[in-house]
């Protein structure tokens, strides 16, 4: 139950973040892997970007994220996986006090309710309490190839523990849910579940670009407004990327830190990497 709650967020987080940055391209270096240094930091810290969901057979380690991982201090993730009570706020954040059959129109429903039957084992009666998140998530992991896809927060947080690293977040998961129901509006969420195919191909423009570690083929692929609002850039970006780079220099300070973070975040004008330059630190691609 747990992993299955896990992989419900992660993979809202993973649809829509690398679209929205899409719209402002910079560009960068082919590395997802980033060394964060000077402003007085004893040790450098490191930025990883990931993509929360992916096929196992298109997942991958790399060496110098094998290197860096044995090296650092502590883990940070977008939110703690690791903590009990945030576990419960996750499981509490998938359901709603209005049913699903109250909220879409007969259309929607039988549509959507077919696509859930041909996908999963359920149908949508059964999901009823669940809210347009947590569906749209159900729906959006099913146009994978693949039953049992990897979530990366959860492979690196077992790397961690084998070293008994501490593991800690960014923020909370109510404030994630807080931007998350901000970002995305009934309508869009609904808009979106009604197009499965179009995320399909989605994934797999999106996980090939991964695979090459290049951000500039993400930001350049990735700028149809069909999958992203302004909203979304504003409350699931930028607004939490302003918030992140807030906490981060007091967790460097002390410390050699790995965070591990969706790779929409990292780049363009408001995103990780710009952020922290202009804070005064050398951020620069770990290429080997």
């Amino acid at each position: 139950m747990k992993k299955i709650f896990l992989t419900l967020i992660a993979l809202v987080a993973t649809t829509f973040t690398f679209s929205a940055y899409s719209q402002q391209k910079t560009e960068s270096k082919n590395s997802l892997l980033w060394e964060i240094s000077g402003k007085g930091l004893q040790k450098p810290s490191y930025l990883y970007g990931t993509i929360h969901m992916i096929c196992e057979d298109d997942f991958f380690i790399s060496e110098k994220l094998k290197k860096v991982s044995n090296s650092t201090d502590r883990l940070i993730l977008e939110i703690n996986f690791n903590d009990p009570a945030e576990i419960t706020a996750l499981q509490k954040s998938m359901m709603s006090e209005i049913p699903l059959s109250q909220q879409l129109t007969p259309i929607q429903y039988s549509f959507i309710d077919s696509l859930v039957k041909s996908k999963t084992p359920y149908s949508l009666k059964q999901l009823d309490k669940m809210n347009l998140m947590a569906l749209s998530s159900i729906i959006t992991a099913s146009t994978l190839p693949c039953k049992q896809p990897k979530v990366y927060e959860l492979e690196l947080m077992t790397m961690a523990k084998t070293r008994n690293v501490p593991i800690g977040a960014l923020e909370t998961v109510n404030e994630q849910v807080f931007y998350f129901n901000k970002a995305f509006s009934k309508e869009f969420l609904v808009s979106q579940m009604m197009i499965p195919t179009e995320y399909t191909e989605y994934f797999g423009k999106l996980i090939q670009a991964y695979k090459n570690e290049n951000l500039n083929d993400l930001y350049a692929m990735l700028n149809d407004s069909k999958f992203s609002t302004e909203d979304v850039t504003k409350w699931l970006l930028i607004e939490r990327n302003k918030n992140w780079v807030k906490s981060m220099p007091a967790l460097m300070q002390k410390e050699s830190v790995l965070f591990a973070v969706g790779s929409g975040h990292l780049g363009g004008k408001n995103g990780v990497i710009e952020l922290l330059k202009q804070q005064g630190y050398t951020v620069k691609p770990v290429i080997n």
